[in-house]
């Protein structure tokens, strides 16, 4: 059987794909890694000729994925699958037309099981972790128990991405220590997933130590690297794992690296455990420097105290920061966002990175917008360009936009701010012009920090 990924090109290598490639070649199915953004999918659809068409989807996105399906289900013969978070928290996408199979949760098994049962003629409607349409009738599959054994998954399938240059010349490598999360924040897809595997294994596994030694050498010696990424969601909440970690990286792999980490689990030990590894930068989050959002909307369950003692534990060590920020949150107001700026400026991080919340569907946080009047639930209405603007109704919703894009470079130069000149810059009359030359400035300013932030020149 072939399976065709399709991904809409990014620096980042998509690791995920990479992943369900190389559990599926295992089972001696072929797949391949199309970039629809940048080849011709007609083309490589008639040359390869798969049985299933896989595509990835966030909320926002997925209204393009649907029309792509459609599109190419009027030329080619196939089973589309759609995996990711939407069909996860929003299964009924399943009913669109153009959309055969989607996948909920974790994908390895499920899409395995479905090329499997499908290469013997048999059916696949009641594959677990599968949304079905077949024959006019949707089947809604349960979810199975997680896999505890993730040190049997095989290592990604580098091949598969980076036959495209893109992501054969980067200099930074991705890699993933553990799945899952252990807090339970409400914006964050980890809440809902928890829920979703609610009494089906644990949500949290944690790969060994020498597994992920191995990996790292093995992408050394066949593709080289400058510089590894954790894409963890917290990387140090096993610190007996940790200490390990420290000892062996440092003595056997020696490359800066960057990972991400929760200000409560910031200590002198933490922190000195990763500055003896080599880390060279690390994601923190902040959100915002209202502590009642923060604890009560948020449930991030910390102090602002927490928060500033941790970056200057980390500061301490050497270990650069991108704190993470978000604006616009249900609840809050302009005056709250600003105050969050000044909390960056006050800690001085390397970079301060900053979204506007976007209420994406299973979320807690999106629920909580809907019954407080914020939002009026409409996933299709959520823009793909989920940096840039908002759907919640709040007080200055455009002011704070533009706050968005000007947020990492006040906080970098608080004369913008201090001066009154920031102040101007976000009131400024919203029309197409001032738009894209504040989207223009904001992400020349993150390709900037971002180089900063592993110390190398990005490509």
């Amino acid at each position: 059987m072939k399976i065709l990924f399709t991904y809409i090109t990014h620096p980042v290598e998509p690791l995920g794909i990479m992943y369900l490639s190389s559990y599926l070649k295992q089972y001696g199915h072929e797949t391949k890694l199309v970039r629809i953004d940048q080849e011709n999918v007609v083309e490589v659809v008639s040359n390869f000729k798969p049985d299933i068409i896989a595509s990835q989807a966030m909320t926002g996105g997925h209204l393009d994925t649907i029309e792509f399906f459609r599109k190419l289900k009027q030329k080619f013969d196939f089973i589309s699958v759609m995996g990711g978070s939407h069909p996860t928290f929003y299964p009924k996408v399943i009913e669109e037309d153009g959309v055969d199979v989607c996948v909920q949760g974790e994908a390895e098994d499920a899409l395995a099981d479905l090329m499997n049962v499908l290469e013997k003629g048999g059916d696949y409607t009641k594959i677990q972790n599968l949304l079905v349409k077949k024959d006019g009738k949707v089947h809604y599959n349960q979810m199975r128990h997680l896999r505890e054994d993730v040190d049997n998954i095989p290592f990604p399938d580098r091949d598969v991405a980076y036959e495209h240059e893109i992501w054969r010349k980067q200099p930074i490598r991705h890699f993933i220590a553990c799945r899952g999360c252990a807090y339970r924040c409400t914006y964050c897809f980890n809440n809902t997933i928890a829920k979703i595997y609610e009494g089906k294994g644990n949500w949290v596994r944690w790969r060994k130590v020498d597994l992920i030694i191995k990996e790292i050498k093995e992408v050394f010696d066949k593709y080289g690297c400058k510089f590894v990424y954790f894409q963890d969601d917290i990387f140090i909440m096993n610190r007996p794992w940790l200490q390990e970690f420290a000892e062996k990286y440092k003595e056997e792999i020696g490359i800066p690296f960057h990972c991400h980490v929760r200000p409560n689990l910031v200590d002198e030990k933490s922190a000195g455990l990763l500055a003896k590894a080599g880390c060279y930068s690390v994601h923190m989050a902040l959100e915002t420097a209202n502590d009642d959002l923060r604890n009560s909307i948020l449930q991030r369950n910390m102090p602002k105290e927490t928060v500033y003692e941790a970056a200057n534990t980390l500061h301490k060590h050497g270990i650069k920061i991108m704190l993470q920020n978000m604006v616009g949150l249900p609840g809050s107001t302009l005056k709250d966002d600003i105050e969050t700026l000044k909390m960056n400026i006050k800690i001085k991080p390397l970079y301060a990175w900053v979204s506007i919340f976007q209420p994406y569907p299973g979320l807690e946080l999106t629920d909580y917008a809907a019954k407080h009047g914020y939002l009026d639930i409409d996933f299709d209405k959520i823009d793909k360009k989920f940096f840039e603007n908002s759907v919640l109704k709040i007080e200055k919703i455009k002011q704070r936009e533009h706050l968005q894009k000007w947020f990492a470079i006040a906080a970098e130069y608080p004369v913008l701010y201090y001066s009154g000149l920031l102040r101007l810059l976000i009131n400024m009359p919203r029309n197409s012009v001032v738009k894209k030359a504040y989207i223009w400035a904001w992400k020349k300013f993150r390709d900037y920090k971002d180089s900063q932030l592993y110390g190398l020149q990005l490509a």
